[in-house]
């Protein structure tokens, strides 16, 4: 695990309970909660995360940002920035646990007891001198002294300036049902190595599960096909998956649905009636709203 303030935050582990959100709350980040602190400037933090503001707003920043400029779908995203303290830096920090400042710990998480697949989320980020961004999920078992699963995103050490999609295999120690799940990110890998000014943006978080086959959301993606691109309006869709109905929802760069249409399996055609030119994001879902696939395309009249 990561340091990230030497005041503020040492990320070990330990044991919370009492929480009974599922295990990525808020993950569209459209809920956030306004603070008007009596002796601190206002700030904003998405519901069911916790954030550094309520710490580092009591030194004269934030770290968390509401950002309504920025997002895949709806009306928000979760900006993070990394600021300047002492002689390091202090990232901007979400997770789904509780953060200590007196003993410098985040501790626990959400009880929870599935087996995801995979994780999946979208992200933009801008790396200051080759910083990089962390986006880290665990399951624990054993009262939390057992680390049951685990997947780690890291970002490139460049600037990542369009919405990208991550989706990574949770991977797993054993066969033993976890007890609590765990999200962290952060705009910088710790407090020395990273860099003030690094952003990260984030939005539409979520777990992927296949229980009906237990092949994961990303053996499935490579066996659908979506194309031309550029198109001037048809597209075929080619669902070779196990999945034999699903949804193809396209989206605008500000998140807004522009298109959608149901897929069986085979080949599939849509036409794009009524779009304007430029680039687009489409998502494929199951039937129980699972990502399949993402990807952007490109439209031309």
């Amino acid at each position: 695990m990561k340091t990230l303030s030497t005041l503020l935050l040492v990320l070990s582990i330990a044991y919370v309970k009492a929480q009974t959100n599922p295990a990525t709350p808020n993950a569209n980040f459209e809920n956030w909660t306004h603070y008007t602190p009596q002796s601190q400037a206002p700030y904003d933090s998405p519901n069911g995360w916790t954030s550094l503001n309520s710490f580092t707003d009591i030194v004269g920043f934030i770290t968390c940002y509401k950002d309504s400029t920025k997002k895949i779908s709806g009306k928000y995203s979760v900006l993070l920035l990394t600021m300047p303290y002492g002689s390091g830096v202090a990232p901007g920090t979400i997770t789904t646990g509780t953060i200590n400042p007196f003993n410098q710990t985040i501790n626990g998480g959400i009880p929870y007891n599935l087996r995801p697949d995979s994780i999946m989320g979208w992200y933009q980020y801008t790396s200051v001198s080759g910083d990089n961004a962390d986006i880290e999920f665990y399951l624990f078992g054993a009262n939390h002294t057992d680390t049951i699963g685990q997947a780690f995103v890291k970002t490139p050490a460049s600037n990542v300036s369009s919405w990208t999609r991550f989706s990574l295999p949770v991977k797993y120690a054993g066969s033993s049902a976890p007890d609590t799940a765990l999200w962290i990110i952060t705009s910088s890998d710790n407090q020395v190595s990273g860099h003030a000014g690094s952003q990260l943006i984030v939005d539409s978080f979520g777990l992927v599960f296949n229980t009906k086959t237990g092949i994961n959301n990303i053996s499935n993606a490579e066996n659908i096909k979506v194309g031309p691109n550029p198109t001037t309006g048809l597209i075929s869709i080619n669902n070779n998956s196990n999945t034999q109905s699903a949804i193809f929802i396209l989206f605008d760069l500000t998140g807004r649905k522009v298109a959608q249409g149901k897929i069986a399996q085979g080949t599939n055609y849509m036409e794009l009636t009524g779009v304007s030119e430029g680039v687009y994001i489409y998502s494929i879902q199951d039937e129980g709203s699972s990502v399949l696939k993402t990807g952007k395309i490109v439209v031309e009249n």
